[in-house]
Parts: C-alpha cells; structure tokens; sequence
C-alpha cells in the first residue's frame, strides 16, 4: 500500500488494531498467519497432475537421500575402527557443523528454506556425536556428567544465538532440548535432588508453553512442551510423594493441568491430563483399583499392525476434523506401530526385504496425507531396516553401503530428470492450450 490510506482503509485499518489488541496478537502472527495461507492457498496451474507429479518427486528425493545417509552411515561404521582420531572427529562433528551452516544459508534464502528445517535437524544429531567423540578422542577422564554439560552447554548456545539471529521455531526447540540436557547432566554431577530439579524444570517448560501457545508463530512446538512440562512436573513429584499418604498430590495436579487445557485451550495438554488421570486411577499411583494390572498379548505382530494403521486413521481424521492437535503424535506412533507389526511378518524370512517396499509406500502415503510426523517414523523405520539388514547379511562388506550411496545418488538423479521432464511436458501441453 502507497500513499494516505482512504477512510475506508482507515477504518479497517482501525478495526484489525482492535481485533489485534482483544486477541494479544501482534505484527509477527499476522505476518506468519498470511505466510501460512498463502502456503495452503492451492495452486490451480498444474492441476491435480501438477500435484501427483510433485508427490512423486518428493518421493525420489526423500528415498534416495535415505538410501545416501543409510549408506553412509552403514560405511563409516564398518570402517571405524580403522580410522584415525582426526577422521573420526571429522565424519561426526564436521558433517554436523557443515549442516548447521547449510541450514543458515538455506534459511536466508527464499527458494531454499524448506530445507532449512532437515539441515539443522541434522546437525542438531550429529553436534552432539561429534563432540561426544572429539572429547573420547582427545580428553581423558571417566566423569559421563561434565562431559554431557560439555556437549550441551555450547550447542544450547549456539543453538539459541541462531533462533535470536534466524526467528525460526525449530531453533528454539533444539536449544531448549539442549538446555535441558546440559541442566539433566548438572544435576547427576552435582548431586542436586532429582525431584526437585525435575520439578523445577518441568514448571519452567510448562509456563514457558502457556506462554508460547499465545503466539501463533510458536504454537506448533507447544505440544511437545506441554508433555515434557507436565511429565517432568508429576516426575518430580511422585519422586518425593509417590507412594506415601500424600500420593493424592498427583491426582490433583493432574486435574490443575486440565483446568489450564480448558483455560488455555490447548487440546494438547487436555487430551494429556485425561490421560494422567487415568493412569493414576488405572495401576498407576492410585493402587490400581480397577485391577487391570494383568495384560494378556495375543498374535502380536497382527496387533501391532492393525493398532498402527488404526492409528494412522485417526491422527488423520482427527487432523481433519481439527478437533485435536496432538494428531502428530497419533500418526507418528501409529506409523511406527504398522510398520514394525508388517517386520514383525516379514522377519528372517525371504520376504524380508519388501518391508523396503512397504516403508516406501508408507514415505507416499505420508505425502499424501501431508503428515511430517508420518513421514519422520517412516524414513526412520527404513533408515534402521536398511542399517540392521547390513549389519545382518554385510557385516564386513565395504562394498554394500558404497553400492546404497550409489543407488541413492541414482534415484536422486532420475527424480531430477523426473522433474524436468514433467516441466518440458507441462510447457508443451500449455503451449497446445
């Protein structure tokens, strides 16, 4: 907009403000609530062609860049042994640090910062292995707590320096799960009371998620906080009260966050104190009134199948319905579940290796269903199948990861020529329009 606003736009103008005001929003969530639709606005050039060709091309590209970091993996273990210190820092804490800056530039980048997220996560993995080898290398000593505060105290500053430079919420997970790893390993070496650090922690993630849920910007992370918070808090109480004539503390925290979910909103927390409750009541704390305490499994790989899928269903239907938002952790669990019931099936047989076959579709599926914790629990499934089925049948083999890192780049390679095919295709197909 240029130049004096007419009256009109003075009013609405004046009416957003108040809107903004009544509802404690600022210039950041309207900024990052347009960024959101216009992400979700759907694009009408390519059509419903447009579309499955860009799914299968995520398809290419998110398989053979799990083949290429399975394979690598797969090799840098095999050879470990034989590598000197240096090398060893190197593969571990280079790689890390050289996706952490990879992560920087992408994030400063338009047309790059959908990758952003994937480089910092795995750098967010690799730092800590990294350094963790570095001091095993070069450092002597026997003390597992300084030596954790050494990793995480430096990575949870880095970490949180990048989110004030970068505004990004996943850099504010990964250095708040820093910082509570660096505070864990402080309070095993000095000896601090457990109860009360867990308490204590689990009340600083707990208001600081009350707090962040009130930002649209930070409200995805808050369901993550509101769990670690709100378990950490009954941790640290049952440490000191589980067990004794004030066990009912823990029944009434657990209805105090309920409260808070119905205050706040949070349907997270909500579906989280229901749960609290019932385990208090059900074996937990409560002495396990109800006598469930027996448990009966009966065909477990069908049962691990059908409650994973099951799952999957409902994250998504829930995801649909926007009637909760922990559908994440529905559908990354039910993932896991499905898949590990179809290994179960499949195991130390000659149908073994479909279960490639399977994660795949499940990585397709994900798409579909737009679902990033689907297809987090999927590419992890592959990632372990495809190193466990390694260690199994190549211990010693150097050339099997080589051939994986080889069959990654190719597939890398044809969802390229995937993609500019499809855009020759669509250009041609426009110009006969």
């Amino acid at each position: 907009m240029t130049g004096t606003p007419s009256p009109a736009q003075q009013l609405a103008l004046a009416e957003i403000l108040r809107i903004m005001a009544a509802n404690g929003l600022d210039a950041d969530d309207i900024r990052q609530a347009a960024k959101h639709d216009q992400k979700d606005t759907p694009r009408i050039e390519g059509g419903r062609h447009g579309s499955l060709g860009q799914m299968v091309l995520r398809v290419f590209y998110y398989l053979g860049g799990t083949l290429v970091f399975a394979g690598l993996g797969i090799y840098i273990s095999t050879v470990w042994h034989d590598l000197p210190s240096f090398p060893r820092v190197l593969v571990t804490l280079g790689a890390g640090f050289v996706a952490y800056l990879l992560g920087i530039l992408f994030a400063r980048d338009k047309h790059l910062e959908k990758a952003a997220t994937p480089a910092h996560t795995l750098a967010f993995l690799l730092q800590p292995v990294g350094i963790s080898v570095l001091l095993k290398e070069y450092f002597n000593g026997d003390d597992t707590a300084l030596g954790a505060m050494a990793v995480f105290g430096p990575l949870a500053v880095q970490q949180l320096l990048t989110f004030l430079s970068l505004k990004r919420p996943s850099l504010l997970l990964f250095s708040l799960l820093y910082i509570y790893g660096f505070l864990g390993a402080a309070t095993v070496h000095y000896s601090f009371d457990r109860g009360v650090a867990a308490l204590a922690c689990g009340l600083f993630l707990f208001f600081m998620a009350v707090d962040m849920h009130r930002k649209q910007a930070y409200r995805s992370l808050t369901p993550l906080f509101f769990m670690l918070g709100s378990s950490l808090v009954l941790a640290g109480l049952y440490y000191h009260v589980g067990g004794t004539i004030y066990d009912p503390l823990l029944l009434a925290v657990s209805l105090g966050f309920l409260m808070q979910a119905v205050l706040s909103g949070s349907k997270t927390l909500y579906v989280l104190s229901f749960l609290y409750v019932a385990v208090y009541f059900c074996g937990g704390p409560g002495g396990g009134w109800s006598g469930w305490n027996t448990h009966q499994h009966y065909y477990h790989e069908l049962t691990a199948l059908f409650a994973g899928a099951s799952l999957v269903l409902a994250g998504h239907w829930l995801n649909r319905s926007f009637f909760i938002s922990a559908s994440p952790v529905w559908l990354f669990v039910g993932a896991g579940c499905a898949l590990g019931g179809v290994y179960s099936m499949l195991y130390d047989t000659a149908g073994e290796p479909l279960f490639a076959g399977a994660a795949t579709l499940a990585i397709y599926a994900a798409l579909m269903m737009r679902s990033r914790a689907m297809l987090a629990a999927s590419i992890i499934s592959l990632i372990s199948f495809i190193t466990y089925y390694a260690k199994r049948h190549f211990a010693e083999s150097v050339g099997w990861p080589l051939l994986l890192i080889l069959f990654g780049f190719i597939i890398l390679l044809a969802g390229f020529v995937f993609a500019r095919l499809s855009a020759r295709i669509r250009e041609q197909s426009l110009q006969k329009a």
